[in-house]
């Protein structure tokens, strides 16, 4: 059934293709968001290991300085217009005028103030040198903020394929410009010009692929937009507080140079958050949308997070195993080994509450999506204010600990709300951890070899790293091959035959700000 209320919004999905079109569409739109997904994360990988080559711990603190204030005031500024597009019904591109007008104007402002204010920020993280880099970062705000109406409307077509080329484009572009400079000698101009040009580049592809849109003016769909968007945005603001209050309080108690160490840590432990947790999710969440029952969606997300478990464990196994070979990128990330070790622990327990915060969404408790994530953000802030003065690898055992808490939490939820076996839950992290011990067991026994152990080499790190990761390929074929392979179907549109909806609806924030080089 297809309703609509007189303001145009859907209060019913739209109805759905067939069958085998609903499998054909749900396999194409997961490949092509996961084309763009790793292709910009790709990009921005080889930019992390050559910007932690040249630049200095203080300065790598910058970057984590200007990226955090950008991603905020991108978050304040998209004011969940883009979703709100994505879920209109009538007056596309008259609405489509009038959200670029209001996110053209509140990026302009915000610019003007954050280039006022810039000093003040840098001086609140004890660097006066994040002042330049700041206001450099601001310049970018009104670009991307053109860049979102067009994007927005091909989320809102399905048209994955031309979506994937304006996550991809605009990111190699940056890369190239940022690696050519900053390898110049020039680092901090590099950090800056490799921003404005993937801005910049954003605006000009998202125009080229997507709908072209003039600003304009109607009060009334102004409103409907607020409307619908001011609640995703309060969300994703909480949820940006949440990934980057850590960054906020340890720059400002320890100060640029333990910051780098600490954003280094962190970018690299996020990865396999970003590039398995969030795809594999965000594909998951309209196909729970679409099942009969909430018996049903627990059996699924029971198949969904063993597969990403068994996809993420070995990596996050890996980076405790191997973390310090930080080192290979210049000794002086040594004291970053620490924290990187937390931080993938925190890391998986990152991806299970994401995992169950879908869930929730499918089963229509977004409350509980903004309340777990309100009651995640102050705990982590009344901890990390007490214990931040120990260090960072302090803050980030804090992280994992906190984490772990929550997603005890929330896995409650999902037992209690989304009919989600408590045994299936267990299974789902404790199979794929059976393979993280197997994984634990080469690095110690052949670690013992001449040569395969301490000090860190990336020859030792190229011979244990397949190894491990074969070790825990074969326990994972043996103990969760059947659930591996029914969490692969729900994926692809199923038995149940559920085609994959609107990716922009889930309101997330994956990557937190963490990426915004």
């Amino acid at each position: 059934m297809h309703t609509s209320n007189d303001s145009g919004w859907r209060a019913i999905i739209p109805p759905e293709p067939s069958l085998g079109a609903g499998r054909t569409r749900a396999v194409r739109g997961v490949l092509w968001l996961s084309v763009g997904s790793w292709g910009s994360k790709g990009a921005q990988t080889v930019v992390l290991l050559v910007l932690a080559r040249v630049l200095a711990p203080s300065q790598f603190g910058i970057l984590a300085i200007a990226a955090l204030t950008y991603n905020i005031l991108s978050a304040v500024n998209e004011l969940g217009v883009a979703d709100a597009l994505v879920y209109r019904e009538d007056r596309i591109a008259e609405a489509s005028r009038t959200a670029l007008s209001m996110v053209l104007s509140g990026g302009l402002v915000l610019m003007g103030v954050t280039w006022i204010l810039a000093p003040l920020i840098a001086s609140f993280f004890h660097t006066s040198a994040a002042t330049f880099v700041v206001r450099g970062f601001a310049v970018c705000l009104p670009l991307d903020a053109a860049a979102a109406v067009p994007i927005g409307r091909l989320t809102r077509s399905l048209s994955f394929s031309r979506r994937s080329v304006t996550d991809t484009v605009p990111s190699l572009i940056a890369a190239a410009v940022t690696i050519g400079v900053a390898v110049s000698g020039y680092p901090l101009v590099g950090l800056v010009a490799g921003q404005i040009a993937g801005s910049a580049s954003n605006v000009v592809v998202a125009m080229l692929v997507g709908p072209a849109s003039l600003p304009g003016w109607n009060k009334d769909l102004a409103r409907e937009l607020l409307g619908y968007g001011g609640y995703l945005s309060l969300a994703n603001l909480v949820n940006l507080g949440l990934l980057n209050v850590d960054y906020i309080i340890v720059g400002h108690v320890l100060g640029p140079t333990a910051l780098g160490y600490y954003s280094l840590a962190y970018r690299i432990a996020f990865m396999p958050y970003l590039s398995i947790a969030f795809v594999v999710n965000g594909a998951a969440f309209p196909y729970y949308c679409r099942l009969p029952s909430r018996e049903a969606i627990g059996r699924t997300a029971e198949n969904v997070f063993g597969l990403v478990n068994a996809l993420s464990i070995p990596w996050f196994a890996g980076l405790v195993l191997f973390a310090g070979d930080i080192t290979l990128l210049g000794h002086k990330w040594a004291p970053a080994a620490g924290a990187l070790r937390y931080l993938a622990v925190y890391g998986l327990f990152l991806s299970v509450i994401l995992g169950s915060l879908q869930v929730l969404k499918a089963v229509g408790r977004s409350d509980l999506v903004l309340y777990g994530r309100v009651v995640h953000l102050a705990i982590l802030t009344l901890v990390l204010i007490f214990t931040v003065h120990r260090g960072i690898t302090v803050v980030a055992l804090d992280q994992a600990i906190v984490a772990c808490a929550m997603a005890a939490f929330v896995g409650g939820w999902i037992v209690r709300h989304a009919s989600v076996r408590p045994i299936g839950l267990v299974r789902s992290v404790g199979l794929p951890a059976l393979g993280a011990l197997g994984m634990v067991a080469v690095v110690l026994l052949l670690g013992r070899i001449p040569g395969l152990h301490a000090p860190p080499s990336t020859e030792s790190l190229l011979i244990l790293g397949p190894l491990a990761l074969a070790v825990f390929v074969g326990i994972m074929l043996l103990v969760m091959s059947g659930p591996l392979r029914a969490a692969w179907v729900a994926l692809r549109g199923g038995s149940e035959g559920a085609p994959v909806a609107d990716q922009g609806r889930t309101g997330d924030q994956g990557d937190g700000g963490r990426w915004a080089q």
